[in-house]
């Protein structure tokens, strides 16, 4: 993972040649007048109100740092985060909470404390509680079969917040295995646990790992639906 890392570190696959002339054309069709429509315009984000799922997707996703680590969690209740177990592998947890603004791209904020983490044997899908609510959560998606157009949340090098549109495939799966696949996502540090979203702002999963990251034919990014986090969620006391 220490390796994998790294490799999206140096590579930085959001700004590939081709990935930034799909940008530039989307936004010479249809000029930006803020960060944050640059932003959703150039990942070409087609959802009825792009803006509001970026507030309402970012104001629930933290971004989570271990030493020597860094990835993305998202609350499912007000002192209730889901996130990859391998995010979470280390000790000295920080959650660091969003910090929106109107026009312009959500940043890493303000910490927030821990209350405890449980994790999922055989599973790379891990819990955190925290000591204090947070106003902003997401509803877990009930009918994954009616999933179409998926958005992920992650932090590109802690930065900030992009959203990014991905396809599902072998959608059938869902309904009896515990994952999600996806296809045509950018890959970058930090996405790992990041919240998978659709145009309703309902949680679809969580990003657990890209296979075959260094060909772009045959990657597949794989995470864990939501099915499988209300399957093992703690109880509602935290939500």
């Amino acid at each position: 993972m220490a390796l994998y890392n790294q490799h999206l570190i140096k590579t930085d696959p959001e700004n590939t040649y081709p990935n930034r002339i799909r940008r530039a054309l989307r936004l010479w069709w249809n000029p930006a007048g803020t960060e944050l429509e640059k932003h959703l315009i150039g990942k070409g984000i087609r959802c009825q109100d792009p803006d509001l799922l970026y507030q309402k997707v970012a104001g629930a996703t933290v971004v989570i740092q271990t030493h020597g680590g860094m990835g993305s969690g998202v609350f499912i209740g007000p002192r209730l985060i889901v996130t990859a177990d391998h995010v979470v592998d280390g000790k000295n947890l920080t959650i660091l909470l969003p910090q929106l603004e109107n026009d312009a791209l959500a940043k890493p904020g303000r910490r927030m404390g821990v209350g405890s983490v449980s994790r999922v044997k055989g599973l790379d899908l891990a819990f955190v509680t925290t000591r204090h609510a947070h106003p902003s959560w997401l509803n877990l998606e009930g009918d994954l079969q009616s999933v179409s157009d998926m958005m992920i949340v992650g932090h590109p090098k802690g930065k900030y917040y992009s959203l990014q549109k991905a396809r599902i495939k072998k959608k059938e799966l869902m309904s009896v295995s515990e994952y999600v696949i996806f296809k045509d996502n950018e890959i970058f540090f930090g996405n790992s646990g990041g919240a998978m979203v659709n145009c309703n702002g309902n949680l679809v999963g969580v990003v657990s790992m890209m296979t075959d990251f260094q060909n772009s034919r045959l990657k597949e990014g794989v995470g864990i639906n939501a099915n499988t986090i209300q399957k093992y969620a703690p109880n509602s006391k935290w939500r």
